[in-house]
């Protein structure tokens, strides 16, 4: 406390005026007022930095929540290092080519199921760009694994559908920036936000073995997306979102997974893409063949996207979808403590998704990426490390 009471007088004139970036006339940012502790916002889940000492896949999510996918990928996790697969025959690279695609095997299924890593935020994005794409063909409804589920209250999402920002508690991994902005079009778009997870009545006990609670959890997850299908009009169609494995049409590693048993429940043969199988050094998302080792008929389609590459700290590829690097002001940027920084669009409550989110350390010059536009920006001193 005595440390933000000391830096108050730093941010006394910067708090209500908004700043424009000269070097960046599209964007204005406007601070807050000087930091404030992660358990002060409510939400200090979102702020834990892993120490080195954390492994698996926790650290590299985690570093994704906080915009430092460089991080995660110096670790050498498997999410960030290149595997190979066979482009298909006769398709063309580029991400414009493979929605293409896509949209034509959609066009007369009522289910697409895709999956995401959690770390690689720009899966998140590529299925932003499919919704885009699918919407005029009657896809209106959008479920996503990571959305609150609760068979006591309505889903979170659902509350209030005429909101365009993203409450931070409406889901874990739709507190990333990415999939907040994934969100903000889905809303724009017309697309009704459901909920299928598991819910806790659903669950297995704790006592139940591994195989148990995977399988009771696919069972549940099927079940309650075959329920919201039983709600939709017959010219309804659903995309689904899921990680991993969760979009196999048969069984893999031991387990029949969620889009297998949706398929046998149904009798809806769903459009299942996979981003998570392949990944190469190119430049261009790709459709690969199936790769070897894995069964035959897993998913329809296998999207391999390239290796992120970062530059200044910052994934490539948002600069190549038009964010733009804006300087973190100047009075952030001289506080010697680490600091996480989040940009708002101007209006926007705090309890929306940031736009963006970056963790620094002192002396790190790393930009924001935003798109153009009018921000309130605060600073947030992160708890302490997670040993």
């Amino acid at each position: 406390m005595n440390f933000r009471r000391a830096l108050a007088g730093i941010f006394l004139l910067q708090s209500a005026c908004a700043v424009p970036l000269p070097s960046q006339p599209a964007v204005s940012l406007s601070l807050a007022g000087p930091p404030v502790a992660a358990e002060e916002t409510g939400q200090g889940f979102l702020y834990r930095v892993p120490s080195d000492t954390v492994s698996g896949g926790w650290q590299v999510q985690q570093w994704a929540m906080l915009g430092r996918e460089d991080l995660g990928a110096a670790t050498g996790d498997a999410e960030y290092r290149s595997r190979p697969c066979e482009p298909v025959s006769g398709s063309a690279a580029g991400i414009d080519a493979v929605i293409d695609v896509i949209r034509t095997q959609a066009a007369n299924r009522r289910v697409v199921i895709v999956n995401e890593s959690h770390a690689v935020t720009r899966h998140r994005d590529t299925i932003r760009l499919l919704l885009e794409a699918l919407r005029p063909f009657g896809f209106s409804v959008y479920a996503a694994e990571t959305f609150s589920n609760s068979e006591d209250t309505p889903d979170p999402v659902n509350i209030h559908p005429e909101r365009p920002w993203v409450h931070v508690m409406e889901g874990y991994y739709t507190s990333e920036p990415v999939f907040g902005n994934l969100l903000r079009q889905a809303k724009m778009d017309g697309y009704r936000l459901v909920a299928y997870e598991e819910t806790p009545a659903q669950a297995a006990p704790d006592s139940a073995d591994r195989a148990t609670r995977i399988a009771t959890r696919e069972n549940a997850q099927a079940e309650n997306i075959a329920a919201i299908l039983a709600t939709m009009d017959a010219d309804e169609r659903l995309i689904v979102h899921v990680g991993y494995t969760h979009v196999s049409e048969v069984e893999t590693g031991g387990h029949l997974w969620m889009a297998a048993r949706l398929k046998a429940m149904t009798g809806i043969d769903p459009l299942t893409i996979s981003q998570t199988l392949c990944s190469t050094d190119e430049r261009e998302p790709f459709l690969a063949r199936l790769p070897e080792g894995e069964p035959a008929g897993l998913v329809d389609l296998v999207l391999s996207q390239p290796v992120a590459r970062f530059d200044r700290s910052r994934p490539q590829w948002r600069r190549d979808a038009g964010y733009l690097d804006v300087p973190i002001p100047q009075e952030l940027r001289d506080i010697n403590t680490p600091l996480i920084v989040e940009a708002f669009r101007f209006g926007d409550p705090f309890e929306a998704v940031a736009i963006d989110r970056i963790y620094i350390e002192p002396n790190e010059d790393i930009p924001l990426l935003l798109p153009p536009g009018a921000y309130t920006v605060r600073g947030i001193l992160p708890p302490a490390e997670i040993e």
